[in-house]
């Protein structure tokens, strides 16, 4: 039995929960059980939705605050020790020292780390990040131990990142992209006439916690990037959107589609990859969606949403695949209820799209830099890992540019 601890509700988001459902499924397939903990019950809702179909899996609520896990620690214990669990995987920004400690006395703990803050007592220390050379984690810890005193084993770098499999089966099967797999209603969409007009996937998140979908295609509207449906022409754009369970003005963005004839909405997706695949640009937020991206090879334009995405946003600019609109946090005001920071990523998005309209070179050079940087299977190797524990020696593993022969 292998637990995995981690959220999801409408101020986090989603992303915390779907990696962790990503190596959950690895994990049954290598035949283990998993059990799933999560803080509260719209936790478990989002869970529930997205594993219903595993099997081997379940999902227990602690019934505490998600961002004071310290709270939760007799219960956790509890539940750790009557299900017998081999190893947790915690994938949390409200953990602490004395969290790890712990709970690494009761089994082999790991941890999903994005941020480099402080070491923690851990058997496994995940950050699959193409940045995490400036976090420093090879002297972070290189005291550190977990359960039974051995060493934290450190797995670093891009080819760790845990993509789902419809990122890289293709790859696996010889080359082969299949792209009518459950895409939810992208497979029902409508063919467009327009064959030479950009395909753009716009999203952001399960929740868009910022309400960047709307704004963007109420910029995008008034930039003349919207073709309205009383007044007809060529579009020189398509707007694929995809509209997260969590989205709280999902029915706004409804709306507006329903007054243009070049934006697709899309719901409850089911294959990602697919739809990623059938797109020329992305435009998103500085999160895994870039990683997805590049495994697919998609350019992107992305904005930043935490100030702890500084080092992320950062890298991808680096890599030439990648365009940066801004950060759109913080206060500044606002304008045609908008604020002025958001008002200005969400402008600077649209002229990123518009000069692409017009030099389609660009977009061949931004596809091939981003080649190579992973293949997406990270949640095997993490799942290996899990399996495997506890670790008998001290292993520092970097993530190079991937190759599929013998993933091990």
């Amino acid at each position: 039995m292998i637990g995995i601890r981690a959220d999801a509700n409408k101020i986090i988001a989603s992303g915390h929960v779907m990696r962790c459902i990503t190596i959950a499924k690895e994990l049954i397939a290598l035949g283990e059980s998993v059990t799933f903990f999560v803080a509260d019950n719209e936790g478990k809702s989002l869970v529930d939705s997205v594993g219903k179909e595993l099997d081997h899996f379940e999902v227990v609520v602690l019934g505490r605050a998600y961002d004071h896990m310290e709270d939760e620690l007799p219960v956790l214990k509890k539940e750790l020790k009557a299900r017998d669990v081999n190893a947790l995987l915690v994938d949390s920004y409200f953990v602490t020292k004395r969290y790890f400690e712990a709970i690494s006395g009761i089994c082999p703990v790991a941890y999903m780390d994005d941020l480099g803050k402080e070491p923690y007592p851990v058997d496994v220390l995940i950050n699959y990040s193409g940045y995490y050379e400036a976090l420093g984690y090879e002297s972070l810890y290189e005291n550190m131990s977990g359960h039974n005193g051995l060493p934290t084993k450190l797995l670093l770098g891009l080819k760790y990142a845990p993509l789902r499999r419809q990122f890289y089966e293709d790859e696996l099967s010889g080359g082969k992209v299949v792209q009518d797999i459950n895409t939810g209603d992208f497979a029902n969409a409508t063919p467009d006439t327009d064959s030479n007009a950009l395909r753009i996937l716009l999203t952001a998140g399960g929740a868009d916690i910022h309400g960047m979908l709307l704004s963007t295609l109420e910029a995008a509207r008034d930039k003349g990037l919207l073709a309205s449906k009383d007044a007809p022409a060529k579009k020189t754009v398509i707007w694929e959107v995809v509209v997260g369970n969590l989205v709280s003005d999902a029915a706004s963005i409804d709306a507006l589609s329903e007054q243009y004839s070049n934006i697709n909405i899309h719901h409850s997706v089911t294959n990602m990859a697919s739809l990623m695949r059938s797109c020329d640009l992305a435009v998103a937020a500085a999160g895994t969606m870039l990683t997805e991206c590049a495994a697919v090879r998609l350019p992107a334009i992305f904005y930043q949403v935490a100030d702890n995405q500084k080092y992320n946003v950062e890298f991808w600019q680096k890599t030439g695949g990648m365009l940066f609109a801004g950060d759109v946090t913080g206060d500044t005001g606002t304008i045609d209820g908008i604020s002025h920071i958001k008002a200005e990523v969400v402008s600077a998005i649209c002229d990123n799209v518009m000069a692409l309209v017009s030099d389609t070179n660009k977009l061949d050079s931004m596809r091939t830099a981003l080649s190579g940087l992973t293949n997406g299977t990270g949640a095997i190797l993490i799942a290996k890992e899990l399996v495997n524990l506890p670790l008998d020696q001290k292993t520092i593993c970097f993530g190079k540019p991937y190759n599929l022969e013998g993933i091990q």
